[in-house]
């Protein structure tokens, strides 16, 4: 039995309409489902910066662009395989990082909000389900794998706009776990004022 390269057997052209499609159908979404709730919109002098932790929209932005980063090499690797017959060096080293980075793209907010774990089980799920996929169409290399091939799919897209539309929430109540953990709450009131409303921002020790 031989091992395949699972880079050399995916055809550059399909692989390069799947990154496109993704890009097509992750861009208008992403913005959508990772809006901060409408509590959490309310103006504070009270920041994660000035606080010295990890900023909610870093984090969103550090899992968006790590995946869009991720399928645009995909992108890159799909052209330079089509104009210079599959075999080029660079081609490969492009394949491979883009494999790379769709598994871990989607967890560097996570990662940077301090989310090792919830990182890590995601970056796992994606990696986990990879090598099935993999050892599954190896051993079935003359069946038809297109239901698996979905399977896959589904879990890299799927688990990629959860992440994203999600790490905001996820990096907030990490903050507000390390906050109680310090004692330190941050409490936000409105008061009257006489030409209109106001908030006024409490720190309690």
């Amino acid at each position: 039995m031989t091992t395949k390269s699972p880079i050399k057997e995916t055809r550059p052209g399909r692989l390069g309409i799947i990154a496109a499609a993704f890009l097509v159908a992750f861009l208008p979404a992403a913005p959508l489902t990772a809006q901060d709730d409408t509590g959490a919109q309310a103006p504070s002098p009270i920041t994660a910066e000035s606080l010295g932790l990890p900023k909610e929209k870093t984090a969103y932005n550090l899992s968006l662009w790590g995946t869009l980063g991720s399928y645009g090499l995909l992108l890159a690797y799909s052209v330079a395989s089509s104009a210079e017959g599959g075999g080029s060096t660079i081609a490969s080293v492009l394949g491979y990082a883009g494999l790379a980075g769709i598994m871990i793209g989607p967890s560097l907010g996570n990662f940077y909000g301090g989310l090792w774990g919830r990182g890590l089980l995601l970056t796992g799920l994606r990696v986990g389900t990879s090598v099935a996929v993999i050892a599954y169409t190896m051993y079935h290399d003359e069946s038809d794998n297109t239901a698996v091939a979905v399977l896959w799919l589904s879990t890299l897209i799927g688990s990629t706009i959860y992440e994203c539309a999600t790490v905001k929430s996820a990096v907030r109540k990490h903050n507000a776990a390390r906050l109680a953990k310090r004692n330190l709450k941050v409490a936000v009131a409105p008061f009257a004022v006489r030409r209109g409303a106001g908030l006024s921002v409490q720190l309690s020790f």
